[in-house]
């Protein structure tokens, strides 16, 4: 049995969602699941397809949310601070070419997508900053955070569009088809 089969198998140019004005085409998602289905390792606690869709939908619709939340908030980070820091964490976590080779092949992932976590790190960062900011004590922060994460959540949902086969508890909307 291939890795993603049906529900999981479709055709790249396949709109599975949407957020705002993104879109997540079918090539996105394979790309994606195939990363979840390897995030376990060892073949006796693999994913089922149902579990891989979910966590591949959630991940791309979160990241989205996050990407859309700091285009608003006009927050930004520069190729510079992504590049930078991501070299930071590599050297820190794989002080050897080779296991940093290893881990790409074993993860599925390229470097442009630890790139694109690391831009996501960012600006997550920032937008909790942004949210803390002038508020003072622990009380006063959590209740900011909450309020945000609240609001967040709800502003985002009613801009996420999710064709039926691949809503995930984040899609706001489900519609026969896109």
């Amino acid at each position: 049995m291939s890795p993603l089969a049906s529900p999981l198998s479709l055709a790249p140019e396949q709109i599975v969602a949407c957020v705002g004005s993104q879109s997540i085409t079918g090539a996105t998602f394979s790309h994606w699941a195939v990363i979840a289905q390897k995030s376990e390792g060892s073949s006796k606690h693999r994913l089922s397809a149902s579990e891989v869709m979910k966590q591949a939908m959630s991940f791309l619709i979160s990241s989205d949310w996050v990407l859309g939340e700091a285009a608003d908030l006009n927050i930004h980070v520069s190729e510079g601070e992504v590049r930078h820091t991501f070299d930071h964490l590599r050297a820190q976590q794989f002080p050897k070419k080779n296991e940093f080779k290893g881990f790409l092949k074993q993860s599925g992932q390229t470097i442009a997508d630890l790139l694109f976590r690391v831009r996501l790190n960012l600006n997550s960062t920032r937008i909790q900053k942004h949210v803390l900011a002038g508020h003072h004590g622990p009380h006063s922060r959590q209740r900011a955070l909450e309020r945000f994460v609240h609001d967040f959540k709800l502003k985002w949902e009613a801009q996420t569009y999710c064709d039926p086969a691949y809503a995930v508890t984040d899609c706001g909307h489900v519609q026969a088809s896109l």
